[in-house]
């Protein structure tokens, strides 16, 4: 009787395990193909991440044409394989998708129809992956033998993408490190773009007087303060989030361009006393002192010195009934040991009370749209007190710029400093323009 019991046991643990066994199976089979599923997502996710960005970045320097053969080229490489011929432009997003817009606007509500070609001066790109094929293990026996994945990226590039700047203030950590708006009723604007401060400190957007700053975008990593000051923020400040990258970081100096700005031909201490023109070249400094300054040629205008209470080496200054203008001209504000990199203070930017700055940049080479560039390593203070209009960027990544002009100063460019003090009744106005030349303007983003 007992024997018998036993035996009855002994089939029952073996249907029980049988049929956990099957549950078992089942349930491995469940995680085999969730993984292989799990993983191709994660693949397709990756390739539409990097074709984007790569994408991005090619379609503000080389135009439509290579950004979508870069697209093709990353997806291949990351082992997606392209659609047919055109698949990229078709207007059928079941094979793939690109599509170009320009930021601030949204992108495209719908798929653009066949042929439709991503419009010049393009900013931001929506890459839809063509399919990639997973084949299951198990799941056929449940009739499902495979599933078709695809992935969607979108990245922009420039300052006009969401967390890049027009204006940038780089400086992370000194504590008055702070966008400074200080006394009567002088305005910061901003068009077309976004105003970033990298500084953590509490005060890093520092409101002192009754002026007003309006841009895109305001984003603060730290604090505003006082929080009832007179100024006001037309566009509401965002705090924290990424400080913005260095937009101008991988620029090269003049000495290692391909045709280096030569030394200057005849007087590189010129001081200006009436209408004189220069050619581009390295000079210790250049003073206008009344007159004008015509910077006559495409290239570079080295200014290597500036020595403190002397006035036979001033930097770049120009000074009270003086004037600097010209086309195709960029300043490059270097050191005393260029072309060794600055290491600390260097030729300074000066433009005085009732002097007058109207200078264009190149449209062409590595300095296209770059109007001033202080080494990096470059400490020393831009002063702008006059009537100042800078047809392409400012980049100063470790100097402090200060506005204290009773004038308009005008910058259509990207400014990109240390940190910037706005003082004085006169009015900012940094006038970006998305179909800007210059070169490199931030890396690209993922905006999706």
């Amino acid at each position: 009787m007992l024997r018998g019991r036993g035996g009855s046991e002994r089939g029952s643990v073996a249907i029980t395990v049988a049929l956990a066994l099957t549950v078992l199976l089942g349930l491995a089979a469940l995680v085999v193909d969730v993984g292989l599923n799990w993983a191709a997502r994660t693949s397709a996710q990756s390739a539409a991440d990097s074709a984007a960005l790569a994408g991005a970045s090619r379609l503000l320097v080389d135009g439509p044409t290579a950004a979508i053969l870069t697209v093709e080229d990353l997806l291949g490489k990351n082992r997606v394989i392209p659609g047919p011929a055109g698949w990229a432009l078709d207007g059928v997003e079941d094979n793939g998708e690109v599509v170009c817009w320009t930021l601030p606007a949204s992108p495209p509500a719908t798929t653009p129809p066949a042929g439709f070609r991503c419009p010049d001066g393009s900013n931001a790109l929506r890459v839809i992956t063509p399919p990639i094929d997973v084949q299951y293990a198990f799941a056929p026996v449940l009739g499902k033998r495979s599933n078709s994945i695809k992935a969607m990226a979108a990245a922009a590039a420039g300052p006009a993408a969401p967390n890049n700047c027009v204006l940038c203030v780089l400086e992370p950590t000194a504590p008055d490190a702070m966008l400074l708006a200080l006394t009567n009723s002088g305005d910061v604007e901003v068009v077309d773009g976004g105003v970033v401060v990298n500084s953590g400190s509490d005060s890093a957007l520092h409101l002192a007087g009754a002026g007003t700053i309006s841009a895109a975008q305001l984003r603060v990593l730290g604090g505003v303060f006082p929080s009832s000051a007179l100024g006001q923020l037309l566009t509401p400040a965002e705090q924290g989030g990424p400080p913005a990258v260095d937009p101008l970081a991988d620029l090269p100096a003049p000495n290692q361009l391909g045709q280096p700005p030569p030394p200057a031909a005849g007087d590189d201490t010129p001081v200006i006393t009436a209408a004189t023109p220069l050619p581009a070249g390295v000079y210790r400094s250049i003073d206008v002192r009344s007159g004008t300054l015509t910077l006559e040629e495409d290239g570079v205008y080295v200014i290597t010195d500036f020595v403190p209470g002397n006035p036979e080496f001033p930097g770049f200054v120009v000074r009270n009934g003086g004037r600097g203008e010209g086309a195709g001209a960029t300043i490059y504000l270097a050191c005393p040991s260029y072309p060794t990199p600055c290491a600390g203070p260097g030729a300074r930017f000066r433009v005085e009370n009732g002097g007058e700055v109207d200078v264009d940049p190149p449209s062409t080479r590595e300095y296209a749209g770059l109007s001033i560039f202080a080494d990096k390593g470059n400490t020393r203070t831009m002063r702008l007190l006059g009537d100042v209009d800078l047809g392409g960027a400012v980049y100063a990544a470790s100097g402090r710029l200060v506005v204290n002009s009773p004038d308009l100063v005008q910058v259509h460019g990207l400014v990109a400093v240390d940190r910037l003090v706005k003082d004085g009744p006169g009015q900012l106005l940094v006038d970006y323009d998305p179909a800007s030349p210059l070169i490199g303007i931030g890396r690209p983003v993922l905006i999706r």
